[in-house]
């Protein structure tokens, strides 16, 4: 069962040891709490109705693995130092943290910016077990869904397979994100 383990401004304060880890990054707002709520199949991870709510790294406990969810990118409500700190948090996680295996990038199915596209580009640049997670397909209709997945991979300029579409709201495709864990 997964859980709660805590959350860390700093690496000192990140768990040391050897344990498996896989994060979450995303703009505000793009539902990565209520994925990870989804995937563990029980309400772990706190979901706010104001976006830019995480400003520290969660790490979430699933047993073989660890989950990190990330501070949301592009809040445009945060003040410069808040802004500063989450890019902070951000970067010394994705450039040091030794156990880091895989980053799941989410994005809104419906709306990619150009601050999705630059954090690709660099996330990229320094892990091949990367895979871009777009959320919310539930609001699209079916022809918007029909081409998604395609139409997402050409604009990140990544391969097919690895774009994965997905809704927390309705559980779907949920199942792909562990696959991914597992293959990796």
């Amino acid at each position: 069962m997964a859980s709660f383990i805590k959350s860390a401004f700093s690496p000192s304060d990140w768990i040391q040891d050897n344990k498996t880890e896989f994060c979450f990054i995303g703009r505000s707002n793009v539902g990565k709490s209520s994925l990870i709520n989804a995937m563990a199949n029980n309400k772990i991870a706190v979901v706010s109705k104001t976006p830019g709510r995480t400003r520290l790294a969660n790490f979430y406990d699933f047993g073989k693995y660890r989950l990190i969810d990330l501070p949301g990118y592009g809040f445009a409500q945060s003040d410069a130092k808040t802004g500063k700190d989450i890019i902070h948090i951000v970067n010394k996680y994705i450039a040091e943290r030794k156990n880091l295996f895989g980053v799941f990038q989410l994005v809104d199915s419906g709306v990619i910016t150009k601050e999705d596209l630059e954090v690709s580009q660099e996330i990229r640049e320094k892990f091949a077990n990367y895979i871009i997670l777009a959320n919310k397909i539930d609001k699209l209709s079916k022809n918007e869904l029909f081409n998604k997945q395609n139409e997402i991979a050409k604009k990140f300029n990544i391969n097919v397979e690895n774009v994965v579409l997905v809704s927390a709201k309705t559980k779907t495709n949920i199942n792909l994100i562990f696959s991914a864990i597992s293959k990796w």
